[in-house]
C-alpha cells in the first residue's frame, strides 16, 4: 500500500513539474497566459492553474488587468527569451540542435563549466566585415527604405536597387537588381558606397519571392536541369544534408544515388564534381561532362612532366 501511494506522489510530482516547466517557458517567451486555455491543455482544472501561477510560481507571474498572466516585471531578462528563436532563425541554426525546445536551450546555457562541455560546434568560416560595418548597415537602411544605390564594383560603376543581403558559406551578398536583372554583388568588393535617398523605387514582389526560394546565390532567370550518379561510398555524404540546389535524390539497390538539380551555371556544379571524383558522375547534360572532361584533360597537360607550368619552379628567398 505504501508503495502505490509513493507511486502516485511520484506521478503527480512529475506532472506538476512538466506542467511548470511548459508554463515557465510561455512566460519567458513573453506570451500572456489565458489560464482557462492552461486548464484545457493540461487537462486540469483553472483552480489548479490558478495555484500554479499565484502561489507556485509567486513573483514569476503576475496578473495583468484584463485577467490574463505574464512574465513578472522582476523577473524579466534584459533580452526577452522570446528574441532567442527569432536570432537562432536569422543566423539560420533553428536546426543546429536535434532539440529545438526552450529547456533544452536552457540547459545548455546553464552549464557551469564549459571547458567540459559535452557539445562542442565548430564555427563556420566567415568572412571579415568588420571594417566595412557601416558601409553594411548603409546597405540594410537602403534595403528598408527602398532607396536605390550606386557604387563601384569590380572596377565598374553600378546603379542598383538593392533587394536582400543574403549570408551564404561564410559570405555575405547582396541581392538587389540591376538593369532590369537581378544579380548579387559580394560585399566585401562594393567600394564607393551612395545611397540615393531621393530616389525610392517599388520593390518587386516576385524577385522577394525568388530569393526566398532560392538556396543559393546563383541569380539567373533560367537553370538546367542536371543528373548525377553518386557512388554508394559517399552517397551518405548527399543524402544527409543538400549539397546542390534544388536537390532531390533516389536511391537504388546498389547504394548508389541518382542525384537531380538545377544549376544556373557550369563553373557552380564543377567544382563539386571535381572535389568528388571519381565518385560523382554528370549523366546529364552530356555537353557538360564533356567540359568536365576537357577541364581535367587540360590541366593534366598542364602539369605534365616536361610541360613549361611543371618546368617553372617558385622562386626561393
Amino acid at each position: 500500500m505504501n508503495t502505490r501511494v509513493a507511486r502516485c506522489a511520484s506521478a503527480k510530482g512529475e506532472k506538476l513539474a512538466q506542467r511548470l516547466s511548459q508554463i515557465l517557458a510561455h512566460l519567458h517567451r513573453g506570451d500572456l497566459i489565458d489560464k482557462h486555455r492552461l486548464a484545457e491543455d493540461f487537462q486540469v482544472g483553472v483552480r489548479t492553474i490558478e495555484r500554479d501561477l499565484g502561489e507556485r510560481l509567486y513573483g514569476i507571474a503576475e496578473r495583468t488587468a484584463e485577467g490574463r498572466w505574464q512574465l513578472a516585471h522582476a523577473a524579466r531578462a534584459m533580452v526577452p527569451v522570446r528574441h532567442l528563436d527569432t536570432y537562432a532563425r536569422l543566423a539560420g541554426v533553428e536546426r543546429l540542435f536535434p532539440d529545438s525546445s526552450l529547456r533544452y536551450l536552457l540547459e545548455q546555457l546553464e552549464t557551469q563549466q564549459p571547458a567540459r562541455h559535452s557539445l562542442r560546434v565548430q564555427p563556420m568560416p566567415c568572412e571579415d566585415l568588420q571594417r566595412q560595418g557601416l558601409q553594411f548597415a548603409q546597405l540594410q537602411k537602403a534595403i528598408e527604405h527602398h532607396h536605390e544605390c550606386r557604387f563601384n564594383y569590380k572596377a565598374k560603376p553600378r546603379h542598383v536597387q538593392p533587394y536582400r543581403l543574403v549570408h551564404k558559406n561564410g559570405v555575405w551578398y547582396l541581392a538587389a537588381v540591376e538593369g532590369a536583372l537581378l544579380k548579387n554583388f559580394s560585399v566585401a568588393l562594393i567600394q564607393a558606397l551612395q545611397l540615393e535617398e531621393s530616389s525610392v523605387f517599388t520593390p518587386d514582389p516576385q524577385h522577394h519571392d525568388y530569393i526566398d526560394r532560392k538556396d543559393d546565390v546563383w541569380f539567373t532567370p533560367d537553370t538546367t536541369e542536371v543528373l548525377l550518379r553518386v557512388d554508394s561510398d559517399v552517397a551518405h555524404y548527399f543524402v544527409r544534408r543538400s549539397t546542390l540546389p534544388q536537390q532531390q535524390h533516389r536511391q537504388d539497390a546498389d547504394g548508389s544515388l541518382l542525384v537531380t538539380a538545377h544549376i544556373g551555371h557550369l563553373n557552380q556544379l564543377l567544382p563539386l564534381v571535381r572535389y568528388w571524383l571519381p565518385h560523382v558522375r554528370i549523366l546529364q547534360p552530356l555537353a557538360w561532362h564533356q567540359a568536365l572532361l576537357q577541364g581535367l584533360e587540360q590541366a593534366l597537360a598542364q602539369w605534365a612532366p616536361g610541360s613549361p607550368s611543371a618546368r617553372q619552379k617558385p622562386a626561393v628567398d
